[in-house]
């Protein structure tokens, strides 16, 4: 069976007591109220972290004239993406050099580098979400939908504190903030890790080859 944002709104309705009533065939003000909260939800627990499931890389498309800038390469953004790239890059892997003297402008990149590559997140339909996930997010669009639908604070505060943790977690606790520390853990660590490209961390003797990190070296 496909999961699609109907399946998953009617999930949350049904967690919160009020079952499956949404279609998007509906244009009352409740199911309007609902498909702006949906949407709400997604921006929040999307911007929250930079979900791996998420994350994409993809070779910058060159323009074939550089902007009026002292730049000398400009390259299209990616596009659709659910904000400005995570990282960029010469290269597909991320052992590859990060890119870090550039400027942004007129929806472009623009740097010195004759190739380059961008770390982005964009969205997915929710057929694609991580599970755990997908499951959290219901928790959490339940909370928010409990105003729209219920009026009912107690309930709209004891769901997101499902969700997110109490209030002084700030977002970090709950079932989203186990996912976020899994998701965190779960990514490459060592010489392919951003901190080795760290300027204060890629200091190294003379001799040292480039991607090897100075402590430890000696």
């Amino acid at each position: 069976m496909s999961i699609d944002k109907t399946t998953i709104i009617n999930w949350a309705l049904t967690d919160i007591g009020a079952g499956p009533m949404f279609s998007v065939d509906d244009d009352s003000d409740l199911a309007m109220q609902i498909a702006n909260t949906w949407g709400r939800t997604v921006d929040h627990v999307f911007g929250m972290h930079d979900w791996t499931f998420l994350c994409v890389t993809a070779r910058l498309r060159r323009l074939a004239d550089p902007l009026d800038n002292g730049w000398k390469y400009a390259y299209d953004l990616p596009s659709p993406r659910l904000s400005n790239p995570l990282a960029y890059r010469c290269g597909p892997r991320r052992s590859d050099h990060v890119i870090r003297d550039f400027t942004l402008e007129q929806d472009k990149f623009c740097c010195m580098e004759p190739q380059a590559w961008a770390v982005y997140k964009t969205y997915k339909d929710p057929d694609y979400w991580d599970p755990a996930f997908r499951s959290a997010f219901v928790v959490a669009l339940a909370g928010y939908l409990a105003i729209p639908v219920w009026q009912d604070d107690n309930l709209q505060n004891e769901k997101l504190q499902q969700a997110f943790g109490t209030p002084s977690q700030q977002g970090t606790g709950g079932m989203i903030g186990r996912l976020m520390a899994q998701d965190k853990a779960s990514r490459p660590v060592g010489e392919e890790s951003l901190l080795s490209e760290d300027p204060l961390t890629s200091v190294r003797p003379t001799g040292a080859t480039r991607h090897v990190p100075w402590h430890g070296s000696w």
